[in-house]
């Protein structure tokens, strides 16, 4: 599968907790093995939520790459999550996280894309046209945009997709609940598939991301929700850019 990005463009729809999900629920092959990365230019969560320290993780990660890295190097860079799940954790300023990203990014999202027999999934957080995590996006196998199906989430999103679409990404949608917008209502006024909608679930959301383990929480509708969405992840399809000419009108009727 390689390199995964998750992102959103505006508000909080709930981007860490999307790729912490699918991370932990995703299957891996024989002879592979996964690991979370907080590429999130406004600093990460995960350190301070789970108790951890904030290195090693990203910033280590990034000096240690000025000197050249082998496929293993990268665990020495990642911690455990409860479960077990590696993780690579940002900085823990907005400051120090988009000067880390702005200086290393490039090199790490081209090194990681080519990483064999590592699935990589990254949180990229708000992904702005100037965010410094943008190259790990135009590194990725696919780009899940997360956004909530509400007008003033889904009208910058797009934007943002269909630009990454654009310029050759395998881009879709990952939405946080059903409502007021339909993933049918999403997909045609954007032209953006719909790969996943996850539910709303507060209390599930709150439990993991305050150090619940997956095991333990895997009876919830959003880790269901995610365990499935994760086993048909590799078998997505490229996103094509649409024909219509209208796309545009469209989707200013849907999301204004």
């Amino acid at each position: 599968m390689g390199l995964i990005c998750f992102a959103s463009q505006k508000g909080s729809p709930g981007v860490t907790l999307t790729a912490l999900a699918v991370a932990a629920a995703l299957p891996v092959a024989e002879g592979r093995r996964k690991v979370l990365l907080e590429a999130d230019a406004d600093s990460g969560s995960l350190a301070v939520r789970y108790q951890l320290g904030r290195q090693p993780g990203l910033i280590t990660l990034a000096a240690a790459s000025r000197h050249g890295l082998g496929r293993e190097d990268i665990w020495a860079h990642a911690q455990a999550l409860p479960g077990g799940l590696a993780a690579i954790v940002a900085p823990e300023r907005a400051d120090r996280a988009s000067s880390v990203l702005a200086t290393s990014g490039k090199a790490l999202a081209s090194w990681l894309s080519s990483l064999p027999g590592v699935d990589v999934i990254v949180d990229c957080g708000r992904l702005s046209p100037a965010s410094p995590a943008l190259p790990f996006a135009h590194h990725a196998d696919a780009v899940f945009m997360v956004s909530r199906p509400v007008a003033e989430q889904i009208q910058p999103a797009a934007e943002r997709a269909l630009a990454l679409q654009g310029a050759g990404r395998r881009v879709a949608w990952v939405l946080i609940g059903e409502h007021p917008y339909s993933a049918a209502d999403v997909a045609e006024a954007t032209g953006i598939r719909v790969a996943a909608v996850l539910p709303d679930d507060p209390r599930s959301a709150e439990a993991l991301l305050g150090g619940g383990t997956t095991g333990r929480l895997r009876r919830s509708p959003l880790l269901r929700a995610a365990t499935s969405f994760a086993a048909q992840m590799q078998s997505l399809e490229p996103a094509q850019a649409p024909a219509d000419p209208n796309i545009r009108a469209r989707q200013a009727e849907v999301v204004a």
